[in-house]
């Protein structure tokens, strides 16, 4: 069974590698934007441009790339079996991936939120961090094993 499996596995594991790496790097991008959003917002008073574009990478790539991730993975668990929810590496990168999904709304509520009010500083830096910590977690984890 396996073996007729297995070149498909491999695909399904690229696609998952892909959509990991537009998921996350467009989450970054996304905080990067709304740092400079805010501050043409303390210097300007008026940021709708920005507001829309950032709006537009959320819906138009940032959240497709996080579907693609999690129906991509849960097809790769799928095809593995079960006996990894037994493995310490596999529970590590699931809570991991909670918590980038929990940020992932932080920053969509930050993207909102902009439209509004000004958003600090520390917020921002604290999404950037987590990014960045959850990141390297994450691609730690699976590689290492």
């Amino acid at each position: 069974m396996l073996d007729l499996i297995f070149p498909y596995y491999l695909w399904v594991k690229a696609a998952h590698v892909v959509s990991v790496v537009v998921w996350l790097g467009g989450q970054c991008l996304l905080v990067v934007q709304l740092a400079s959003h805010r501050q043409v917002l303390a210097e300007q008073g008026n940021a709708d441009l920005l507001s829309a574009v950032e709006q537009r990478c959320l819906r138009l790539v940032v959240n497709p790339a996080m579907l693609a991730t999690l129906l991509l993975g849960a097809t790769l668990f799928f095809l593995r079996g079960p006996e990894l929810l037994g493995e310490g590496w596999f529970q590590v990168k699931i809570a991991c991936v909670l918590a980038m999904m929990a940020l992932h709304g932080a920053i969509a509520a930050t993207v909102a939120s902009l439209r509004r009010e000004t958003v600090s500083a520390a917020r921002i830096r604290v999404l950037q961090l987590a990014g960045l910590m959850l990141t390297a977690t994450i691609v730690s984890v699976a590689v290492i094993k």
